[in-house]
């Protein structure tokens, strides 16, 4: 189960879009019966959920880029800034572990990126805030839709402290940026969406 997305970076054409487990269309041709219908929407694999337009999903890593950019634009390091990674990091009284155990030593913007280190990228979110994060993201096309003409697209979440009053009714908290500044947390992108962002970058 899965979606691939390829675009051209110089003009977003698309240049393939598939999502799988797929469907045979043919089968919708002059009306579909309920027989195979009612098997397509059974199917515990969801044949029918176009996971590259649908798909919510934390972008995990592959948000870094973006959290490295927006840290740049907005000001708040500059390509000599160094963080020294252990394997971990603690923030706001919880210890936040990186992918990599014994941690990465002290790593710069562009090692950071190479290497994937979580304890840098929760630094720089640290120093940017939920709202800045949520600005750069949004820039980039996260939180809303493409605008691809195909039905059904979704527009996954891009978290911000009026979102959250606004959904749950109560305040940010700091720690919860930890956990976004790396792509975890309530962050959620479709492939759709990543794709032009990584490819608009």
């Amino acid at each position: 189960r899965g979606a691939v997305v390829a675009l051209d970076p110089r003009t977003g054409e698309i240049l393939a879009l598939v999502s799988t487990p797929a469907y045979d269309p043919n089968h919708f041709v002059g009306g579909i019966n309920t027989r195979e219908y009612g098997e397509l929407v059974q199917n515990p694999y969801k044949p029918l959920f176009n996971r590259a337009l649908q798909a919510q999903q934390a972008p995990g890593s592959t948000f870094k880029p973006i959290m490295a950019l927006a840290a740049l634009e907005a000001g708040v390091i500059d390509e000599n800034f160094t963080v020294h990674c252990s394997g971990g990091a603690t923030w706001y009284g919880r210890y936040f572990k990186c992918h990599k155990r014994g941690g990465h030593g002290t790593v710069n913007l562009k090692t950071a990126i190479a290497q994937s280190c979580d304890v840098f990228f929760y630094a720089v979110g640290n120093k940017l805030g939920i709202d800045t994060i949520a600005k750069y993201a949004e820039m980039a096309g996260l939180g809303r839709k493409t605008g691809i003409d195909l039905p059904g697209e979704k527009e996954g979440l891009v978290p911000s402290s009026k979102w959250k009053i606004r959904t749950q009714r109560e305040k940010w908290y700091a720690g919860e940026t930890i956990s976004v500044s790396v792509g975890q947390g309530a962050l959620t992108v479709t492939p759709l969406q990543l794709a032009s962002a990584i490819g608009g970058i």
